[in-house]
């Protein structure tokens, strides 16, 4: 568990079967091993909370079973990555002081990615946490890529400003890394919010709580986790994972 103030973590990864870009995504396996058991695997390494599968498919969650990975079936028509998030976590009945929603196609990522999020939550203000890191020129307009637009302090925090997925000018603009850390009533207050047209419009379910003026804190990061949205980025990470071994 986090040790920070005592506050116990849930990690919760939604895992949705199709996927529009690279179809069933999460089946992929990398190395061997499907993404989703990757990703799920790395979380538990951290060994900073509890962590649990959200998916709507058997076979994921029958894949979850075989490596004794805690797993829930959510409904397959769920909004968002939160909502099946907050749908999971309402199954288990068990309250957490945070719930960290962790993208199911993020197989590499640090245990400092996770602890530095946490932090940003001894700010009362924070509502919603999440990390960025630096963006590259190549990235601009690359709309798997999400951009963040936030003001930093010396202490490499702040308050995000805006979210899209192409820019023209990189100004105050990074790389959004796919987690959001909630605490159990801030994760309530946003289901409770109607999806907005900007969620609808950019494809970005934190357009949600921003127009509706909830506080995303971000921090930013050195490294940036290689999420798979294409099978060129799928064939990246199985190189990188034979590279390592």
């Amino acid at each position: 568990m986090i040790n920070k103030k005592n506050k116990s973590l849930l990690i919760i990864i939604p895992a949705r079967l199709d996927s529009t870009r690279l179809s069933k995504k999460l089946m992929r396996k990398i190395s061997g091993v499907p993404m989703i058991i990757r990703v799920a695997e790395s979380a538990l390494k951290t060994k900073l909370g509890d962590v649990l599968v959200a998916t709507d498919s058997k076979q994921i969650q029958n894949l979850c079973k075989n490596e004794k990975i805690d797993s829930v079936i959510t409904p397959t028509d769920i909004k968002s990555g939160t909502d099946r998030v907050h749908y999971a976590y309402k199954k288990i009945k068990r309250k957490y002081d945070l719930i960290l929603n962790l993208q199911g196609d993020l197989p590499i990522f640090t245990k400092e990615v996770i602890e530095k999020t946490v932090g940003l939550f001894n700010d009362k203000k924070t509502e919603i946490g999440s990390a960025v890191c630096d963006l590259h020129t190549s990235e601009f307009e690359d709309k798997n890529i999400v951009k963040a637009k936030v003001l930093f302090k010396n202490n490499n925090e702040g308050f995000a400003i805006d979210f899209c997925r192409i820019i023209k000018n990189h100004k105050f603009f990074y790389h959004h890394i796919g987690l959001y850390l909630y605490t159990h009533d801030s994760l309530n207050k946003f289901i409770k919010l109607k999806q907005s047209q900007n969620e609808f419009k950019r494809n970005l379910e934190q357009m949600r709580a921003m127009d509706n003026n909830m506080k995303i804190k971000l921090v930013k990061v050195k490294e940036i986790p290689p999420s798979v949205d294409t099978l060129e980025d799928l064939k990246k990470i199985r190189l990188l994972f034979r590279k390592n071994k």
